[in-house]
């Protein structure tokens, strides 16, 4: 279990999800992830619509059958910073800093901090 409260199974899913352009039905979910049967991504799917991670986003056919479809509603970010002491989150983004290569990305976050240091000072 991971320290947010997610299992492997949970996290495994929320990833696929994250890394999907659109909504995704659990018969999606298995063509991507084959290694995990229908039954486990159907449970699981709904454990996250629980635990207030997914929603339902629509509905889609799948062969003759209608069936919903699943988007996250917390970020990848967010969720692993959830997961990261203020420390660690402050040692991992000085890290990336130092390696970083793309000027427009370094000019991307300088922008976000003068931003926050504004919102901050006032």
């Amino acid at each position: 279990m991971l320290p947010n409260g997610l299992t492997r199974r949970e996290s495994q899913i929320m990833t696929i999800l994250w890394n999907s352009e659109r909504p995704l039905s659990a018969a999606e979910v298995v063509a991507i992830a084959p290694e995990l049967s229908k039954n486990t991504i159907q449970i699981v799917l709904k454990k996250l619509l629980t635990l207030g991670y997914v929603e339902v986003a629509g509905f889609t056919y799948s062969k003759n059958a209608l069936t919903r479809t699943f988007k996250p509603i917390i970020e990848q970010s967010e969720y692993l910073l959830g997961t990261l002491s203020e420390k660690t989150a402050l040692d991992v983004t000085k890290a990336y800093i130092a390696k970083a290569e793309s000027k427009e990305d370094l000019e991307d976050l300088a922008q976000l901090v003068q931003t926050r240091l504004q919102e901050i000072n006032k």
